[in-house]
């Protein structure tokens, strides 16, 4: 009778087992959603981090723009006061043209004068006793001549270099128009090239909310797959109650009760961040657990007994290696950026035990557990717990 009991009992929690595993299938159990949360949260912080790349690329061009403008601006500036040094110049050439023109009249009527004017002879200058005074009026008009002359020679000269001063001018100023009209095309390139990022920016803004959108649904179901899952586990462990009622041999249940959880990880106590709001590769995040300074391959352990709910590899959405235990009721433990993972999905361990070594795998800067608590499914403090 003793060992049909037995059996019996046997059979029953086989088929809860069973029951257990078809009531959860894989594309609705909390590790499935959770993998999917994983994996919202990290599209969003990809295209977090291009949205922080684009907004930097629009402040640097925003940046040329008005750099630019301040360019322009000098360049304008230098431009009217070459357009203005150039009237200047003009005025002072029309100026010296006309002092030329009068003082070449003036040496054309004195020469005119000196034409038309009877000659008086060397004999009669000789016979008439005024050699002197012809001398005298010879060498005074070579000298008015001669000073005529000069006057003419330097006005043109100045007038040369006046317009040798403007062709230079007019060619500064050239040069100086045609960079401002290159810095204006940058400038305008500049511009569009801003109102591309713009565009940009607005875009993965729109994915970025998408994501956050995808990963709060899947919370929400990761946390009614927790509550299904949990419902079925106290089925299962009040079927197990019943069926161990009479068989003293059967294993004992394990379900928190409540009470202080052990710590994650006996090698070390030194908590390095907090849970709650921080700043993270300058950027302000909710930290949802603690992190726990250990070395690499220190002994991580489960804080309670319960189940394993997930054991993965890989980058996981920034937590690396990691576990998920289910200690019933609502309660569950994470154990993230793990070196190595010694349990897997579905075994049973108890508190104190070893499950993985600490690491620096996923979204880390160092060795380290980051530990969290969730409460169906949401992040609490860790700290009310242990």
């Amino acid at each position: 009778m003793k060992r049909l009991t037995k059996i019996i009992s046997a059979i029953i929690v086989m088929m809860i087992i069973i029951s257990l595993s078809l009531t959860v299938s894989a594309e609705n159990s909390s590790t499935y959603y959770q993998n999917k949360q994983n994996e919202a949260n990290q599209n969003s912080q990809e295209t977090q981090e291009k949205i922080d790349n684009v907004e930097s690329q629009i402040d640097s061009v925003l940046q040329e723009v008005a750099d630019l403008n301040v360019s322009i601006l000098d360049y304008q500036n230098q431009i009217q006061q070459l357009t203005e040094k150039g009237k200047q110049l003009d005025q002072s050439i029309s100026e010296k043209e006309k002092e030329l023109a009068e003082k070449k009249k003036i040496l054309e009527n004195r020469l005119v004068a000196m034409y038309m004017k009877k000659p008086t002879t060397f004999l009669d200058v000789l016979l008439s006793g005024n050699l002197m005074n012809f001398i005298s009026n010879k060498d005074l008009i070579k000298q008015i001549a001669d000073y005529d002359n000069k006057l003419i020679a330097e006005v043109d000269e100045l007038k040369t270099s006046l317009e040798n001063e403007k062709e230079e001018v007019e060619k500064v100023k050239k040069e100086k128009e045609e960079k401002n009209k290159e810095l204006e095309n940058l400038k305008a390139e500049k511009e569009e090239k801003a109102a591309n990022l713009t565009e940009e920016q607005k875009q993965l803004e729109k994915q970025l909310s998408e994501y956050k959108a995808k990963a709060e649904e899947y919370a929400e179901l990761e946390r009614q797959a927790i509550a299904k899952e949990e419902a079925a586990r106290k089925a299962a462990e009040e079927q197990r109650r019943k069926a161990a009622s009479s068989n003293s041999n059967s294993a004992p249940v394990t379900t928190y009760k409540g009470g202080k959880l052990g710590w994650p990880c006996p090698s070390s106590s030194r908590i390095t961040s907090q849970y709650g709001y921080r700043i993270l590769f300058g950027v302000r995040d909710f930290h949802t657990g603690i992190d726990i300074g250990a070395g690499t391959g220190s002994n991580i352990v489960a804080a309670e007994s319960g189940t394993v709910i997930l054991a993965n590899y890989g980058w996981n959405g920034g937590y690396g290696n990691y576990i998920i235990i289910n200690h019933g009721n609502g309660i569950t433990t994470r154990y993230a950026h793990a070196s190595k993972l010694y349990v897997t999905a579905g075994q049973t361990v108890s508190k104190g035990e070893v499950i993985a070594a600490v690491g620096t795998t996923g979204n880390s800067t160092g060795p380290h557990l980051h530990f969290e608590v969730r409460l169906n499914g949401s992040h609490t403090n860790p700290l009310n717990y242990l």
